[in-house]
């Protein structure tokens, strides 16, 4: 009997474990620095943050980029998309939405 409960220890231990990784991970995403400042439509510019992995979209002053990737937790590579204004830069995860501080210039 004292085996079968170490084991079920073991796996409550291991499920809060995991649980604990998962919503480390969705962190509510913060947005520090957007480089270039200034960029044309076409250009590949990085986001750094933090709690950026799993991004489901990336958003040029409301115009939704077509093509980005999440290189790590702390930054994203983003295409400026055709029509892009001058403005924010939002990144949207399952942990909620970060805006830019500055605008990005196009």
């Amino acid at each position: 009997m004292a085996k079968q409960s170490w084991v079920g220890v073991a796996a409550l231990v291991a499920a809060l474990l995991t649980a604990s990784v998962v919503l480390a991970a969705t962190g509510k995403p913060s947005i520090t620095n957007v480089t270039p400042s200034t960029a044309k439509v076409g250009a590949t510019v990085t986001i750094i943050g933090k709690n950026l992995t799993g991004a489901k979209a990336v958003m040029f002053d409301g115009l939704k980029a077509t093509t980005f990737k999440v290189v790590s937790a702390t930054k994203i590579t983003a295409k400026v998309p055709s029509k892009a204004k001058s403005g924010k830069v939002t990144v949207t995860t399952s942990g909620g939405t970060a805006t830019s501080t500055a605008s990005l210039k196009i």
